[in-house]
């Protein structure tokens, strides 16, 4: 009978592999991808230059990075080092939205930097309204939160589940409801990261 360990072996070492061939394409394309990512099965619609990836961030299962516009001097999307995401998290940037390091996304997130204006005529004939977003260093965004354009969110911050966050979030600080409210805070004992929900090589 095989061990628990070795199962566990057995399914995610064709996973490693395959996140090393997903790299490579990425790289290839011109995504700025750092050393030792995890990569699963992500899409990158259009403008890969436009997106970087530091050392050690982790992508789940249908994660989008999506970037909109001319190319720009610098990365429009920037995700920092050993962040983790959780599955179908969209970003989607058109001027800047940087994500800080080690922190943790969860699923069915979406982060954004802009919206449409709401003049006269059609709505998808208005113009982008853009204003960047920020997110710290150990920030813990729970499942199905939405961080809209001008965003900026401290250091040590928690992002309640389903949260939908307008205005800015400060360092410890702990928000949820929507729109998010503040509801708490406290800063996270240093030390050795939370454990990623991710199976890497």
């Amino acid at each position: 009978m095989l061990s628990d360990d070795l199962i566990n072996r057995l399914i995610r070492y064709p996973r490693a592999a395959a996140s090393r061939i997903r790299i490579m394409r990425l790289r290839m394309c011109g995504v700025r991808v750092g050393r030792k990512c995890w990569i699963r099965r992500i899409h990158v619609p259009r403008n890969p230059w436009d997106i970087a990836l530091d050392d050690m961030v982790a992508l789940d299962d249908e994660v989008v990075l999506l970037a909109t516009g001319t190319r720009g001097a610098w990365p429009k999307l920037f995700i920092g080092r050993s962040t983790y995401v959780n599955r179908f998290t969209m970003f989607d940037a058109s001027l800047n939205i940087s994500i800080g390091a080690e922190c943790m996304i969860g699923p069915y997130c979406y982060i954004t930097d802009h919206d449409h204006g709401a003049g006269d005529g059609p709505i998808s004939a208005q113009a982008l309204v853009e204003a960047p977003v920020k997110v710290g260093n150990n920030v813990w965004i729970g499942a199905h939160a939405v961080i809209l354009k001008g965003v900026s969110i401290g250091d040590n911050a928690i992002i309640g589940a389903g949260a939908v966050v307008t205005t800015d979030v400060g360092p410890g600080e702990r928000v949820a409801g929507v729109p998010a409210r503040q509801i708490g805070s406290g800063k996270q004992v240093a030390g050795e990261p939370a454990k990623r929900r991710r199976d890497r090589d």
